[in-house]
């Protein structure tokens, strides 16, 4: 849960500073769940900022990719989401357009697997 938590974080937090640095009117997020299949949950993030360059798009997940300036961001932050989501058997994928916004779409498995959880954690 800790790791989830900290990509849901990461995410909702980037895209506030994208609507922020881009001033962007109206600065709108929008957070969504839906049951996808009979064993997967899909999570959707998506933002009103300005969008993510096209040329740019196939390296955010890379480690030390950012295009915050210097001092803002280290270019950690989505490369350890996406190895959580990966650890987690889950998807993560981002849709984005020029002045449309970004959207992150987060797919994970209902059900943890068992070999999965901490030895401290029981299944009821």
């Amino acid at each position: 849960p800790a790791q989830l938590n900290q990509v849901f974080s990461n995410l909702i937090t980037n895209a506030i500073d994208a609507m922020e640095e881009a001033d962007c009117d109206p600065k709108t997020l929008t957070i969504s769940t839906q049951a996808v299949e009979d064993d997967r949950v899909q999570i959707t993030i998506k933002d009103s900022g300005p969008g993510i360059k096209e040329g740019v798009k196939h390296k955010i997940f890379d480690p030390f990719f950012t295009t915050k300036a210097i001092g803002k961001g280290t270019g950690l932050g989505l490369g350890i989401c996406y190895q959580i989501i990966q650890k987690h058997d889950g998807t993560i994928t981002v849709e984005s357009e020029l002045g449309q916004g970004t959207e992150f779409v987060i797919t994970l498995p209902i059900y943890a697997q068992v070999s999965q959880l901490p030895a401290d954690v029981q299944v009821a």
